[in-house]
């Protein structure tokens, strides 16, 4: 099968990975130009791929103009996805972007609707889906390991360094900017909406961040097809990306309580624990998680050229990711208003 043809904006940070592990040996896009603002990371990245002088681009304007291509992907600051989005669709173009998928929730929708409109593909790389743990936490409460699902939580303690970057000097730097990817996979692996979002949001005294790294919420997950419309579960979330000491990992340490025990995610692996009442004659059972081929933004990619070549959305469409980016904007609110936010309302549903 014929290769699609790519652009990649942003090769600096996070967008260096990219080129250099997965759109510069992809099996499905030929990398045809590269864009970024920074002479330095421009040359530096395309140096290190040994990508021709010829099509490195100081913008996508410059880019679209002397290449042809099939889509585009933007690995840059959360503002600039929208305008990169805009000249995607107007050039016919398919488009991806790193997460979240806009600076804002208006710009999201915007996104989505350009997209539309224009009959072409927007994905989001929600890459943490693509875990082999995640995988089997899905498949585990989706068959009812432990039993019916009550309530959850996750934590996540990372202290993290960006000093000179965007996420040093944001608002709100874990819930926009990490968090996505948390609540996308509270959806993911509950397969349930989140409904409604109650935040606080604050800074540690001893925080480098200019605005509020640490978190706590509480989400409600809207119902599954079956059950009533009315049912929902709460499912909590606390964390701090400045925070000194003892680490989870970037998924974070979950635990699902269930009717028959409960399911654990930690550095350790799965496990589902179960016991009687005060905890008489207590058991554990280790969950082994498969081999997953593509893991990843390897797997977001390759879901990328796929909803192209068929036509259908990715699992990780911007139509859905609006459900995710839609919580987090709620949590935003919620930490300003300092009340709980319905997500529909904000999407408009």
């Amino acid at each position: 099968m014929a290769k699609l043809r790519l652009i990649q904006c942003g090769v600096g940070g996070f967008g260096s990975l990219w080129i250099k592990e997965h759109t510069s040996k992809s099996p499905d896009f030929d990398l045809v130009a590269i864009v970024d603002i920074s002479d330095k990371e421009l040359h530096g990245s395309g140096d290190a791929i040994n990508f021709p002088k010829d099509k490195r681009f100081k913008t996508l304007e410059e880019a679209l103009a002397k290449v042809e291509a099939d889509a585009v992907l933007t690995a840059t600051p959360p503002v600039v996805h929208l305008p990169h989005a805009k000249l995607a669709f107007e050039h016919g173009l398919h488009f991806m972007t790193e997460k979240p998928i806009a600076d804002t929730l208006e710009h999201a929708k915007e996104m989505v609707d350009l997209a539309r409109q224009a009959g072409k593909q927007i994905v989001v790389s929600q890459n943490y889906r693509y875990n082999r743990e995640v995988m089997k936490l899905k498949e585990l409460i989706k068959q009812q390991a432990a039993g019916e699902v009550g309530h959850g939580h996750l934590d996540f303690y990372i202290p993290g360094d960006f000093t000179g970057t965007f996420r040093e000097t944001m608002d709100f730097p874990l819930l926009v900017d990490m968090a996505i990817h948390h609540l996308d996979l509270v959806r993911y692996i509950t397969g349930r909406n989140i409904e409604r979002v109650t935040a606080m949001s604050f800074r540690p005294n001893w925080s480098w961040y200019r605005h509020e790294p640490g978190l706590k919420m509480l989400m409600e997950l809207g119902a599954l097809e079956h059950e009533p419309i009315s049912h929902r579960i709460p499912f909590s979330y606390s964390g701090d990306w400045s925070a000194i000491g003892q680490c989870t990992t970037w998924n974070g340490t979950w635990r699902v309580q269930c009717a028959k025990g409960s399911i654990h995610w930690d550095p350790n692996g799965i496990a589902i624990h179960r016991c009687e009442k005060w905890c008489k004659n207590p058991t554990s059972e280790v969950i082994e998680s498969g081999p997953l081929e593509l893991q990843g933004q390897a797997a977001t990619l390759h879901n990328f050229a796929e909803a192209i070549r068929t036509g259908k959305p990715a699992e990780t469409s911007g139509a859905d990711n609006l459900w995710s980016f839609g919580a987090v904007t709620a949590g935003v609110i919620s930490a300003k208003e300092k009340r709980p936010v319905e997500v529909a309302e904000i999407l408009g549903r």
